[in-house]
């Protein structure tokens, strides 16, 4: 009898003590999931893209002035300004790249944003994709289709009409495949202009060259964009240098 009692004893004894370890788990687990979430939420707040303060803080250590005046700019009353996420925006910035002189006497760096509302703006052919922002503020953004910009895609070819502008070149991406676009612009009239463009095929073009090779100069007002692709009606020109002629 008394060994029955011991026994029984004993197993309320084991029963209880592993019940107060199932209580006290999911207390400990609870918290550290509200620290999850709470730290989850503190880096996925989203913000306007006219955030000045937060983009200036976090975002842009240099050229406020700069990222002042483009807000100002290019905000509208008849636009909402989208939202992103904070996270997202730290992440993606690649920086502000120098260029060099697009005008003869003044130096000039690019940087990247993402739309700052989806208002299409009378000099601008696009109004839904990412923006080429120029810290010579005389030049306006240069617009795109694409969300695959990157500061590095933008390049000098040399002032081909000779009215003291350089005219610039574009890498452009449509995020897929692997026909690619250099597109040429030329400043006229306070606004950006596609004066040339041809095929970047990667199956025949190399990434270990500046991308200004692909473009020479002629003379004044002319020059030439090399292509080489399958992607043409003439199969002799298959994988062939072709220099296509541009006038300006």
């Amino acid at each position: 009898m008394c060994k029955l009692l011991f026994a029984i004893l004993v197993y309320i004894f084991l029963v209880t003590c592993k019940n107060k370890e199932k209580s006290v788990q999911p207390i400990s687990d609870i918290k550290n999931v509200e620290q999850q979430v709470s730290s989850t939420n503190n880096d996925s707040i989203k913000i306007k893209a006219t955030d000045y303060i937060f983009l200036s803080d976090s975002i842009f250590h240099g050229e406020k002035e700069i990222l002042k005046y483009y807000l100002a700019k290019y905000s509208s009353d008849s636009c909402d300004a989208l939202l992103y996420d904070k996270a997202d925006l730290k992440r993606n910035f690649e920086g502000i790249l120098k260029l060099g002189n697009i005008r003869s006497n003044k130096s000039s760096s690019v940087f990247v944003l993402n739309p700052i509302n989806y208002c299409k703006f009378d000099d601008e052919e696009s109004f839904d994709g990412q923006a080429y922002y120029f810290t010579d503020t005389t030049l306006p953004r240069l617009q795109t289709e694409s969300y695959c910009c990157h500061p590095s895609n933008i390049f000098l070819v040399g002032d081909i009409d000779e009215d003291g502008v350089t005219e610039i070149g574009q890498y452009f991406s449509s995020c897929s495949s692997h026909y690619k676009t250099l597109f040429v612009w030329t400043f006229k009239n306070n606004r950006w202009h596609q004066v040339g463009a041809s095929v970047f095929d990667q199956r025949y073009m190399s990434y270990g060259k500046p991308f200004s090779s692909y473009i020479r100069k002629i003379r004044k007002n002319k020059f030439e964009m090399l292509e080489i692709t399958d992607l043409t009606d003439d199969k002799a020109k298959i994988g062939k240098e072709n220099w296509k002629k541009f006038s300006l």
